[in-house]
């Protein structure tokens, strides 16, 4: 009976990591003086932090992913390796040129994993007091649900922080706002400006465009505006509502992106990581294609969010909001392409590059 009982626990090994759930990943590392070995190494390295990422998804709420972003990074990211019960490697070589790439398929001890992440100390506490923000929006000019995006995107902004909306008063100006902060209900307000433009068809395609001006205010219960921050940004869509809600939304975006250092000074014990990865689209030309695009992004591992920043004819630049680097990004974007839409996608330094039916995509 001792044969029998040696092999089983020779075997057992293999049958745990059978059970584990397997994650594909490609990881990315520049050859530097020609040295592949150490570019391998950090490739595979790269690619099994990025195993240990989905795992994490599958583990977290997408808001607990953005919420707990710094924690991950610092305590559980690091020690990617400890996590993962066996990998395959699927192909490896220099692709593109003076970079080393790895993909493979790893196993990972999911369970261990949400064991480290329940008992994380890192994990955020909520303070006795629930930190709360007045939102409201003025928006003059065209489109119906502009003033609806404009405040939805107040919303989403305050939230990235822990902060609990709620609504403003109409007006929507500094008097109004404070009379409602000194019923003590919120700390602080975030409001928001906005003219919204007409743009006209643009050449070429089908689509309308508008502009917008975003002015965004963070008012303290006194009624004193402690930051502003303005920003114009343009939007197109096949009809002129859609055009000036879209503009009205990136412009309030941007604008609040001025104050970022004031809202952390304010909300500092309750904030999330209110950035992302900048990712900029070339070549749409159809309305089907971009909601293609925006779908697969925000379908991918990790991601909270997908938020349009500038729209000019030919060119998105959109904010993917996730704890992820860029090259892991168009890593999983690669692996998991929108249906229907042939890209080409590139890291490059922090942000990501996508070609729509262009010549980086027909490289592949």
């Amino acid at each position: 009976m001792r044969a029998p009982l040696v092999i089983l626990l020779l075997a057992a090994p293999a049958l745990v990591a059978a059970q584990e759930p397997m994650f594909e990943a490609l990881g990315q590392a520049p050859i530097v003086a020609g040295d592949r070995v150490r570019a391998r190494d950090r490739a595979l390295d790269e690619a099994l932090r990025q195993a240990v990422e989905q795992a994490t998804a599958t583990v977290l709420e997408p808001s607990e992913l953005v919420a707990r972003a710094s924690d991950l990074k610092l305590r559980i990211y690091p020690k990617a390796k400890t996590y993962i019960t066996t990998y395959r490697i699927l192909d490896e070589g220099e692709q593109p040129p003076g970079t080393f790439q790895v993909h493979l398929s790893a196993s990972v001890a999911t369970a261990r994993l949400a064991r480290d992440l329940s008992t994380s100390t890192g994990a955020i506490v909520p303070s006795s007091r629930k930190s709360r923000a007045v939102v409201c929006a003025s928006v003059q000019g065209d489109g119906v649900d502009a003033p609806v995006a404009a405040e939805k995107a107040l919303r989403e902004i305050v939230a990235a922080r822990n902060v609990e909306a709620m609504p403003g008063p109409q007006p929507c100006d500094p008097p109004s706002v404070a009379s409602v902060l000194r019923s003590g209900t919120a700390q602080a307000a975030l409001t928001a400006d906005v003219q919204v433009t007409p743009g006209g068809e643009i050449r070429g395609t089908t689509f309308v465009g508008a502009g917008a001006r975003a002015n965004v205010k963070l008012i303290e219960p006194d009624g004193r505006v402690s930051a502003t921050g303005d920003a114009e940004r343009g939007g197109y869509a096949p009809s002129a509502g859609d055009a000036a809600t879209a503009a009205a939304r990136a412009a309030v975006v941007e604008a609040a992106r001025a104050i970022d250092p004031a809202l952390a000074q304010r909300w500092s014990g309750d904030a999330g990581p209110s950035g992302g990865v900048t990712v900029r689209v070339r070549g749409i030309e159809r309305w089907a294609e971009y909601q293609a695009l925006t779908r697969a992004l925000a379908s991918l591992p990790g991601v909270a969010g997908v938020e349009p920043r500038r729209f000019v004819r030919g060119e998105i630049d959109l904010v993917v909001h996730t704890a992820s680097a860029a090259s892991q990004l168009a890593g999983h974007l690669t692996r998991v392409p929108p249906a229907g839409v042939h890209v080409g996608v590139r890291a490059v330094g922090d942000a990501v590059e996508i070609d729509v039916a262009g010549e980086a995509a027909e490289r592949g």
